[in-house]
């Protein structure tokens, strides 16, 4: 295998589990890789996505998500995914750890043990008989599971209809801009406030945004900082004025749908500072 192929792999990891590991867990998953990881098929990543999230003890929906991005991740433009992590693998690798210095104990002293105390029998046959007190530990309050959003939620299909709509616009009237706005996207998706598993479906769908079906799982507050990150996409590429009609429109679309009953979609755009709604 070609070194452009290991370079692309690494680069393809970096892009998708950034969002997730700090940077020493993200290097050691780096070397898992390099080591475990012999080709870029299905199998071979569902293979390396389990061996890390048994490690990290990754729930069931980031494994899902973790698979479908790297998958398309390796297969994205050089000119989308980070750089080359090999020199900061090598450096890693090289520190070695300074030698602890063993301290040589002297033995404590052993002290004399103590007279026991004289019991007479009576004394002897009352403690043989009380009863010992156990204590029992406190019970440890167990935390309420998180809630689970289903996909079907009226407020993750709207987010995902708002967002078609707006690639749907872009690609029919500037689709010269469109790779423009995605490539934007993918360079702030770390700066929304959203849960990590969200950030990395929304990356996900972002590498594909016409294939994508866009019904991301999150809280409405979440999705809402999603549609944040793409506004200021959108005042890039197509100025403020741009931006803000292009949204106009998308909310308009959502809100003729079925789900707008019980959940309006203006709800979703209300963070975004100084828009006109």
């Amino acid at each position: 295998m070609s070194a452009d192929t290991h370079a692309q792999r690494r680069r393809a990891t970096v892009l998708v589990l950034q969002p997730l590991l700090d940077e020493p867990a993200l290097v050691e998953a780096l070397w898992l890789q390099h080591e475990t990881m012999r080709g870029d098929t299905v199998a071979d990543i569902i293979a390396f996505i389990d061996k890390l999230s048994a490690q990290h003890l990754f729930e069931a929906p980031i494994v899902r998500a973790l698979y479908s991005a790297l998958y398309k991740a390796m297969r994205e433009s050089a000119s989308l995914l980070p750089a080359d992590p090999w020199p900061r693998m090598q450096a890693a690798r090289a520190v070695v750890s300074p030698p602890v210095p063993v301290r040589v104990m002297s033995p404590a002293p052993v002290a004399a043990p103590a007279a026991m105390p004289v019991t007479n029998p009576v004394e002897r046959a009352l403690q043989a008989s009380r009863v010992e007190m156990v204590a029992v530990p406190a019970p440890v309050p167990v935390p309420a599971p998180a809630p689970v959003i289903p996909d079907s939620a009226p407020s993750a299909v709207l987010f995902g209809a708002m967002v078609r709509a707006v690639i749907t616009e872009v690609q029919s009237f500037h689709s010269e801009a469109l790779d423009e706005v995605r490539r934007d996207v993918l360079r702030r998706a770390d700066t929304a406030a959203a849960a990590p598993s969200l950030r990395l479906a929304f990356r996900s769908a972002w590498l594909r945004p016409l294939d994508s079906d866009w019904r991301l799982i999150g809280s409405p507050g979440d999705l809402a900082d999603l549609l944040r990150v793409l506004h200021v996409s959108l005042v890039d590429a197509f100025g403020r004025n741009g931006a803000e009609q292009i949204l106009s429109r998308s909310r308009r679309a959502a809100e003729a749908m079925p789900e707008a009953i019980s959940f309006a979609p203006r709800r979703l755009l209300e963070t975004i500072p100084g828009l006109r709604l």
